[in-house]
């Protein structure tokens, strides 16, 4: 109880946040029952703790049943609440506290960064609520967040930035056809005011109407899940997504290169054609499509983008995209080409239930940020990581204890220079006596310019009924650079907090500091107040 107080109080005092609590239900069984106590047993008690409640099934209704007073790896020993009877081998639910980093933190916080396609995409894994004569029920959510980043330096430089997101998704309109769709932000500097053009970000806003049940028309800015990889388009889609079988047009304009807002000079055009299918052995799924792009009426990339998955073999899924450009100008004359500009594949493989492997390649152009909010060395290993050879394996030796390793190679290219990096990891999920998750970790990157090591650790733990939320780590970063005399040398400690006010109302705080071998000190604080509705 002291040392939760102490953290209450350091967050009093604006020491930060990054974590969000999920519930999961998981099922059990009544294993025993004594004169005293009811023993169920679970696949796994992680996210379990004295004092939790366990609860039967009855009509349909999980109702209180069991509360626990002690339990191990796998069972659970409790009292039976008044009014219950157990019984052997009746179905018991327990509620889970699953610690899961927020999207909604993640996506602004320094050392991270999701792509606007991947937020679309994951928002169109949700299913859509049905009525029972099968239509379509109006759904609507949304949420505000406020965030706030702040850098300062003893060498006396620092910024702080203000950023403001606002969504809304209105599916099914008065329960009719038409829905909509927005994503919002608002971005700037104190003390640094560029415009309101400059600071405003349109990601996504348009309307769609269903023509039927499988076949749609949208009209406005939107990212296309059978498109994603062109991004943002500002026009007319069409799309119908069948059983198998799934096709879609697009006539708009792409977004500003330089501020992302309207250019009508940025006309493109295309279609796409796919197939699904799934059966016993498992799915599969291929699409292909056809691209125009052009700048002033004339024609600036053609394309065709092929993207394939499937789970045919056990235990094994297979990812892979490309795109080829299908037009080039040589002497100052178009001609059609087979040139293929961008690869990925992605092969993951579960022998075992405890071990998990995958290899991925990766030859998609890289990424180059004119400002981002990761510090030097996790900017660094992230531009010498994106591309190449990636091998991954987690294993799971015991309860609580798992390990991971992943290694990547990257070939030269007249673009990118070799890079040969490693990463390693071993967590504890449940320490004893302080119910604490902890990880040490290390980090190995040679490049044709520097040599680098990064090793740490981290602990974590909940605080306060799943509501409250704590995550401390240190990290020694060690980069010898070939051409610079003096090497990066960095002590990195992070302290986070993440605080679930209401069921919907989050607050989330994180603050970084690193001190490097000239005692320069820096400190990088990042609060965020995100409410759902």
């Amino acid at each position: 109880m002291k040392n939760n107080l102490i953290f209450i109080a350091l967050i009093i005092l604006n020491i930060p946040i990054i974590a969000q609590i999920n519930i999961e239900n998981s099922k059990g069984v009544i294993s025993y029952i004594s004169a005293q106590n009811v023993y169920t047993k679970f696949e796994s008690t992680k996210g379990l703790e004295a004092g939790d409640t366990l609860y039967s099934i009855q009509n349909d209704k999980m109702l209180p049943a069991i509360v626990v007073t002690n339990l191990s790896s796998i069972s659970c020993v409790g009292k039976a609440m008044e009014g219950y009877i157990p019984v052997l081998n009746a179905t018991i639910i327990a509620k889970k506290r699953i610690f899961t980093p927020s999207i909604d933190v993640i996506s602004q916080k320094t050392k991270n960064a999701i792509a606007i396609n991947d937020v679309e995409i994951e928002k169109g894994t949700k299913k859509e609520d049905k009525k029972e004569d099968g239509k379509q029920k109006q759904r609507i959510d949304g949420k505000i967040a406020l965030s706030s980043y702040s850098n300062t330096s003893s060498e006396g430089q620092g910024y702080q930035r203000f950023r403001y997101n606002v969504s809304l998704n209105a599916d099914h309109i008065g329960n009719s056809n038409l829905s909509a769709d927005s994503y919002v932000s608002f971005t700037h500097k104190l003390g640094d005011w560029k415009g309101f053009n400059d600071a405003l970000r349109v990601y996504s806003l348009n309307a769609k109407y269903d023509l039927n049940k499988t076949a749609s028309l949208s009209l406005g800015r939107k990212i296309n899940l059978n498109m994603a990889n062109i991004g943002a388009v500002d026009g007319l889609q069409f799309e119908n997504n069948g059983k198998n079988f799934s096709y879609g047009a697009l006539v708009g304009y792409r977004p500003d290169t330089y501020t992302y807002g309207f250019n009508s000079q940025l006309l493109q055009f295309g279609a796409f054609i796919g197939h699904k299918s799934e059966s016993k052995k498992g799915y599969s799924q291929i699409s292909l499509g056809l691209f125009n792009q052009m700048n002033n009426l004339n024609t600036d990339r053609r394309f065709a983008y092929l993207q394939h998955s499937n789970s045919l073999l056990k235990n094994v899924d297979l990812f892979c995209s490309f795109e080829i450009d299908l037009y080039s100008i040589v002497n100052n004359q178009p001609v059609t080409t087979f040139d293929l500009t961008s690869t990925y594949i992605s092969l993951r493989y579960k022998p075992i239930k405890k071990l998990s492997l995958s290899l991925n390649y990766d030859a998609r152009k890289n990424i180059y940020y004119y400002e981002t909010f990761k510090n030097i060395a996790d900017s660094i290993f992230d531009k010498e990581t994106r591309q190449g050879f990636r091998f991954q394996t987690t294993y799971r030796p015991f309860n609580y204890v798992i390990m991971g390793l992943n290694a990547g190679f990257r070939m030269p290219t007249n673009a990118t220079n070799y890079s040969v990096n490693g990463y390693g990891y071993i967590t504890h999920t449940n320490l004893p006596w302080i119910n604490a998750s902890a990880t040490i970790n290390f980090t190995a990157l040679n490049t044709g310019y520097l040599n680098g090591l990064i090793y740490g650790g981290s602990l974590s733990r909940d605080l306060y009924n799943g509501k409250l939320y704590a995550d401390l780590s240190y990290r020694f970063v060690n980069y010898q650079f070939a051409n610079a005399a003096a090497p990066l040398k960095q002590h990195i400690g992070e302290l986070s907090f993440s605080w679930r006010l209401k069921k919907k109302l989050m607050l989330s705080t994180d603050f970084e500091a690193t001190f490097d071998s000239n005692s320069n000190l820096s400190g990088r604080l990042f609060l965020n107040l995100t409410q759902r509705f």
